[in-house]
């Protein structure tokens, strides 16, 4: 069942850590045989100046022996090193595919959070909010008239009446200097002080009745 699932990436590293100094082995190898078949040369050579024809051919026989080993050895080397690279900008290919997902994936979050009709959506609501709040208010502000069920209507029209006998016949202007409402805090320091007044009246009364 194992051989169905792909490597782990410990046994991959483990792969290609193998891989590696297998070639390093080859490239010792096919150096040791360079250095052969270059002393079988320099042998061939001197096989020629001592007159030795056929040993001289010995010799190159022999050279031509390590050189095409040299070769094989180095054409073996350039498929393994292929295979390295390929697995090696696999690796980092899968990689940066991995977090390219793991980017859309957050993207599509974030777009879904953050999408015009979301935002519409929210803005919209939030004005609902708003008008809800502001017409409670409104509600629990009322109408003092209708809340408490007084129609002044009868005393708005006596008290214009008044403000007309009292101006002649004309309603005063409003263009000149317009009076300012009294403070209900103002009265309320004024009942105090009155208060006040009134109890110390009371205290020299009874002060004056003790005596």
């Amino acid at each position: 069942m194992g051989k169905l699932f792909p490597r782990k990436g410990k046994d991959q590293e483990k792969i290609v850590t193998s891989v590696k100094r297998y070639t390093r082995q080859l490239g010792l190898r096919a150096k040791a045989h360079q250095k052969r078949a270059e002393v079988a040369r320099k042998n061939a050579k001197i096989a020629l100046q001592r007159g030795e024809k056929q040993r001289a051919k010995n010799y190159l026989i022999q050279y031509k022996n390590y050189q095409i080993k040299v070769d094989r050895i180095h054409n073996i080397r350039a498929k393994f090193d292929r295979q390295i690279e390929a697995i090696e900008e696999g690796t980092a290919i899968a990689q940066s595919g991995d977090l390219f997902t793991q980017m859309r994936d957050e993207l599509k979050s974030i777009s879904i959070k953050a999408s015009p009709v979301k935002i519409a959506e929210v803005a919209e609501d939030s004005e609902m909010y708003v008008s809800e709040i502001e017409e409670a208010g409104d509600i629990l502000a009322g109408d003092p008239e209708i809340d408490l069920g007084i129609d002044v209507s009868s005393e708005l029209n006596q008290l214009e009446t008044e403000m007309l006998l009292d101006a002649s016949g004309e309603l005063p202007s409003t263009s000149g200097d317009v009076p300012e409402y009294i403070s209900e805090y103002d009265l309320e320091e004024e009942e105090v002080s009155t208060k006040e007044k009134l109890e110390d009246e009371i205290e020299k009364l009874r002060k004056e009745l003790e005596s």
